[in-house]
């Protein structure tokens, strides 16, 4: 049996259409009279309604009563069911759709509406949570199904152009969707087993990605590429290899060999090239790029390379600077593509 909830998940870049999912999900504008927004934020709130099927509730009995296991078994279902579509849509869209999922206690300052309201002789910090919240949150999410609403049908944009097109978000233009997003929905949905096991571990990954760009740079870089890497294992699962020790897990034999020495190689970035010359482009140019990215995030791995020495503060810009923040946004652009091209041809 489905049951059907209505939430509030926020985006950097707002939405002023909808978009819906057959009877799975829809999102459209907030439209909740007693719902609180600000013209100054830059997390807008929007509006999701979701179903989630019994199957999907846990058996949870950690708990001395009943009606709390009840209660936690039927919220964790709500809340997965919830991580799945905003880290869905957060990947084959060029926008991170998010809600706090883990509610946090801070200091904080409260920021009036107008500048000229705020005055500094009186205003102090207080205790407070990363909770959006109002007396009328529980009667709001409770819905029979998917409600109709009179909101225009959401933009979307030629597929081979999307992830290309200002892939940056900002409050000053709105969410737009590829052309090919139910295609990719429906076949996501209908994942199973592993396919769909190594499908959430790239979304994840990717997701990691986004949710760190700005803040863990270096962290973020080599998430998002090992979000790929993920799909680049699927990819060359079959292929064989022969130990010639188990412990250190030297090669004796392998299908790929050093194009030098014509010794057995792991071939970790030649299938990481190889899946990208499939799925995206086999260009030469491509190459290249697919090299750079797959170094930086080497560097970063195996090395004390930080992307712009972000572990202090650094005022020194240069070019560089410019050319890894960009390579930066290429390869979370790469990282979609590479998720969505693949599912496409599933």
């Amino acid at each position: 049996m489905k049951h059907y909830i209505r939430s509030i998940i926020f985006t950097k870049t707002p939405l002023n259409r909808k978009f819906r999912f057959k009877d799975e999900f829809q999102i459209y504008p907030l439209n909740l009279e007693k719902a609180p927004n600000s013209k100054n934020t830059n997390h807008f709130p929007l509006i999701i309604e979701y179903c989630y099927d019994d199957s999907d509730v846990p058996s949870i009995e950690e708990f001395n009563t009943s009606g709390v296991n009840e209660w936690i078994s039927t919220s964790t279902a709500q809340i997965n069911k919830l991580i799945k579509i905003t880290n869905l849509l957060s990947i084959v869209t060029n926008y991170r759709f998010f809600f706090y999922r883990n509610p946090e206690t801070f200091w904080a300052v409260p920021l009036p509406e107008e500048r000229n309201e705020r005055d500094s002789k009186t205003t102090k910090s207080f205790w407070a949570a990363s909770m959006y919240y109002y007396p009328e949150i529980t009667a709001n999410s409770k819905i029979n199904g998917l409600t109709e609403n009179k909101t225009d049908i959401i933009s979307l944009i030629p597929h081979k152009i999307y992830y290309w097109y200002e892939p940056v978000e900002s409050k000053n233009k709105f969410i737009d969707f590829p052309e090919k997003i139910e295609t990719i929905i429906e076949k996501y949905f209908a994942l199973k087993d592993y396919d769909l096991q190594v499908a959430d571990s790239c979304i994840f990954q990717i997701s990691n990605g986004i949710e760190l760009f700005s803040k863990m740079k270096s962290l973020s870089f080599f998430s998002i590429v090992s979000g790929i890497e993920t799909l680049v294992n699927f990819e060359f699962r079959n292929e064989k290899y022969e130990y010639l020790c188990h412990d250190c897990k030297s090669l004796k034999s392998s299908s790929r060999k050093c194009e030098k020495c014509g010794s057995p190689i792991w071939g970790v970035t030649a299938k990481y090239r190889d899946f990208l010359f499939k799925y995206i482009s086999d260009d030469p140019n491509a190459k290249r790029f697919y090299n750079d990215i797959y170094n930086i995030r080497s560097k970063i791995t195996h090395t004390d390379y930080l992307i712009n020495g972000e572990n202090y503060l650094n005022w020194n810009f240069t070019d560089e600077t410019n050319k890894i923040n960009l390579r930066h946004l290429q390869a979370l652009q790469l990282a979609r593509r590479s998720f969505v091209y693949w599912i496409l041809k599933k």
